[in-house]
């Protein structure tokens, strides 16, 4: 009965001891996660593209309003002349 279990004990001992032995050879998962953030800032003008939504004839101009493509609020540029034409799409700065 004896050596059965010494036989059981070794095995314990040398399963406990195989086990400590990774977990102390094996580094840590520590390192942080890190995200790209560029060097210089991106500081160019994003532009959308803006639709005419309408003409409204105003005292002394045309008020030329355009739908913006994300849905934002509308564009509009007024225009002094009364007999001018909208320009039916342009790039407008889009709305932050």
């Amino acid at each position: 009965m004896t050596s059965t279990r010494s036989r059981t004990d070794r095995r314990r001992f040398i399963l406990d001891a195989t086990a400590a032995i990774a977990c102390i050879v094996a580094p840590p998962a520590l390192a942080a996660g890190r995200t790209y953030k560029p060097q210089n800032e991106d500081t160019r003008v994003h532009r959308e593209l803006c639709r005419l939504r309408r003409r409204e004839y105003v005292d002394g101009g045309t008020n030329c309003i355009y739908a913006r493509q994300s849905g934002g609020k509308d564009a509009v540029i007024r225009v002094d002349g009364s007999k001018v034409r909208c320009q039916a799409e342009y790039q407008c700065k889009r709305d932050k």
